[in-house]
């Protein structure tokens, strides 16, 4: 689930209570509406969830600055990129 934090303006997707593709479902639908060098603050809580959102920015361009954990999850800020990165070669 997505909302504002009142404190900073920061869009939060709260995925502690998804599996991983709707930890990134959310996130999509998040990062749309947001303009180049906005930021996210995404929550999971579980390393395979983490893991997932992690190479999720990577593939779409966005970066990772900070991430910690607390009170058993992960809290990862993410900065929205401006364009999409190409697929390794394989």
């Amino acid at each position: 689930m997505a909302g504002t934090d009142g404190a900073d303006g920061v869009v939060v997707v709260d995925g502690t209570r998804r599996e991983c593709t709707g930890v990134i479902a959310e996130l999509e639908k998040a990062m749309s509406g947001l303009h180049e060098g906005a930021t996210v603050r995404a929550l999971v809580a579980d390393v395979p969830s983490r893991v997932d959102v992690h190479a999720w920015a990577e593939r779409k361009g966005h970066a990772i600055p900070q991430e910690r954990r607390e009170a058993g999850r992960f809290q990862l800020t993410i900065v929205k990129g401006g364009r999409r990165r190409p697929p390794a070669p394989s």
